[in-house]
């Protein structure tokens, strides 16, 4: 493992095989909600620039796949971090949204029927698993669903 210096004061950390090509270039570091990924800028002529992920680059996967940081660190370019996935399995592997009020993934409070409503979204599905009185036997029921819907891309409350 190598780290390539960013702006911002931030690394990359690549794989040692993938060093030596990456280093060539010129990297800077732009946040994207929660995270930093490494990008560089690719003149295309007439002034303009394309924007290269250097996960795109390591990957080299066409523009419709996306491409998974299994532990959330953008700058951790290692390939035994990345893998390919689509849209649905990406989203998968993160936390619960900023305007989450109960502070877990997948539980919230329902204030008409005084429990904790339990669910989760799958390939534009919302599975509704049911509302709870203990708000840690909800968080439970979410996150064996969550494994079992999302398999290696999820992202359980508590493992």
């Amino acid at each position: 493992m190598k780290e390539i210096k960013l702006t911002q004061g931030k690394v990359a950390i690549v794989d040692d095989d993938d060093y030596e090509r990456l280093s060539q270039f010129k990297w800077h570091a732009r946040k994207r909600e929660k995270t930093y990924y490494a990008m560089r800028s690719l003149p295309i002529g007439n002034g303009k620039y394309l924007r290269v992920r250097m996960h795109r680059d390591i990957l080299n996967v066409s523009e419709d796949t996306q491409i998974d940081h299994i532990d959330r660190n953008g700058l951790n370019n290692q390939k035994s971090n990345l893998r390919p996935c689509d849209h649905a399995e990406n989203q998968w592997n993160t936390d619960a949204p900023i305007t989450n009020t109960s502070g877990v993934k997948g539980v919230s409070w329902d204030k008409t029927n005084r429990k904790w409503l339990v669910q989760l979204h799958c390939r534009n599905k919302k599975i509704h698993l049911g509302r709870h009185p203990d708000k840690e036997e909800a968080v439970k029921i979410y996150d064996n669903a969550a494994k079992e819907h999302f398999g290696e891309f999820a992202r359980p409350n508590y493992g």
